[in-house]
């Protein structure tokens, strides 16, 4: 039997992502003696737009994040987190649980511009693979235009539709439908209905680390 807290407020979820994320943008750039500039200039934005993620008042869009990631040598996961007052449990020991298992209330999360959230599904950071669940709230897009970066993911449709812009093509999927590609290939997501589209999507990347997965404690 698992039990969760209850859920945190959406508006509020929001600007704790958003704190996080400016947080940890802003750490890992001094860490590396960056200027906000450079930064910006490395992943084609203003610095402003840098200014204000790292200030937590702008999320960024799915394909600045990824820039961002990619600039300041990280994993996409470490901007993830599980949200105050999320809670999970399970029969196994918990030393056993928490290696393996993550429950539904339990996840860490992304909240990305646009109205995206991506909610990870394996306990720890992993170098080698993102597995995770996207939620994109009604009229929702990654990215304004199409965007690259390094890895290659497959998506599976749970509810919903999603339109994926691939290079120069359109893919309408619906429920139980899938997708794979090379993620460095131009691309897009966009859900163009009314109501929540819900997604698996697995990224691989090169050269990932295959050892064991560590809990984020």
């Amino acid at each position: 039997m698992s039990t969760t807290s209850p859920p945190v407020s959406s508006a509020a979820s929001d600007r704790w992502s958003a704190q996080r994320i400016g947080e940890l943008v802003g750490t890992y750039r001094r860490q590396r003696n960056m200027k906000v500039s450079q930064l910006a200039r490395q992943i084609g934005v203003t610095p402003s737009l840098v200014s204000q993620i790292e200030r937590g008042n702008s999320r960024p869009s799915v394909a600045t994040l990824f820039a961002l990631a990619e600039a300041l040598d990280v994993s996409v996961d470490v901007f993830a987190a599980r949200e105050p007052g999320t809670s999970g449990s399970s029969t196994a020991p918990p030393e056993v649980a928490e290696q393996y298992v993550v429950h539904r209330g339990n996840r860490r999360s992304i909240a990305i511009s646009g109205g995206v959230t991506w909610e990870m599904l394996t306990p720890g950071r992993r170098q080698d693979v993102e597995f995770l669940e996207l939620v994109y709230e009604p009229h929702a897009e990654s990215n304004e235009s199409l965007y690259r970066h390094p890895g290659f993911e497959m998506m599976c449709v749970l509810a919903g539709r999603f339109d994926i812009y691939v290079g120069f093509d359109v893919f309408t999927l619906g429920e139980g439908d899938s997708i794979a590609f090379p993620s460095s290939m131009p691309h897009r997501y966009v859900n163009p209905t009314d109501g929540k589209s819900h997604a698996i999507t697995v990224i691989l990347h090169e050269g990932g680390d295959d050892g064991p997965t560590h809990p984020e404690r």
